[in-house]
């Protein structure tokens, strides 16, 4: 059988296909119920992880949220009275995104890839994204972020956390969480990065702590 064929009837993917196909579902047929996932799996840790990057977006006036699924972090920026551009690939998100953010005025929601952003070079402040998929380590979204920043504009990823405690109920899906579900402390310095690119002149890691755990958060400068 050709190895084209046998990779289309493989039913049961296996490592890191079974957490893609796990995203595909519950950014696709199963967005609706995204939500109330995080919350059944985290409560209000997941809001407030993602929050963490407020203080880094505190002079940004206007901001793109990269990956916005239903809208609640940029429905968090536009109540701080920030210009947003919320951009999700996912259609179900997007319709999610814009109930979510309807009482804001200045919100604008648009379905595009993260690696062909339709903006034009140097127009925004800071770009978010929040718990972002693989694509997030790709030089092609590195490098239309770098883009579409103004000098100075500030990358602001919150890639992972980690819980100060895991409930019983988690464990069977921690091998689909991550390295941050692992036991030893979350070291931030270990996970992956996106590849360097020219215009960034700054490009590190953020280790962030509070009552609900460890978060690590990838921050990129443009240069002047």
């Amino acid at each position: 059988m050709p190895e084209s064929s046998h990779r289309r009837l493989r039913l049961i993917p296996r490592g890191q296909d079974v957490r893609q196909s796990v995203l595909e579902l519950f950014y696709g047929p199963l967005a609706p119920v995204y939500p109330l996932l995080t919350r059944m799996l985290f409560g209000n840790a997941w809001q407030a992880w993602q929050r963490n990057a407020l203080p880094w977006l505190a002079g940004a006036r206007v901001v793109a949220e990269i990956g916005c699924g239903p809208g609640d972090f940029a429905a968090d920026l536009a109540a701080q009275g920030k210009r947003v551009l919320a951009i999700d690939r996912s259609p179900t998100m997007i319709r999610l995104a814009r109930r979510r953010v309807a009482r804001f005025q200045r919100v604008w929601i648009v379905r595009a890839d993260a690696q062909r952003l339709p903006l034009r070079d140097a127009c925004l402040d800071a770009v978010v994204t929040t718990f972002p998929t693989e694509v997030f380590l790709t030089y092609e979204m590195t490098s239309e972020v770098a883009r579409v920043l103004r000098p100075g504009g500030l990358y602001v990823a919150v890639v992972a956390a980690q819980p100060r405690s895991w409930p019983w109920w988690i464990r069977p899906f921690r091998r689909l969480l991550g390295p941050a579900a692992n036991h030893p402390p979350l070291d931030c310095r270990r996970l992956p990065a996106p590849p360097p690119v020219p215009l960034f002149a700054e490009m590190r890691w953020e280790t962030q702590q509070d009552t609900t755990g460890r978060v690590c958060l990838w921050i990129a400068r443009r240069g002047d």
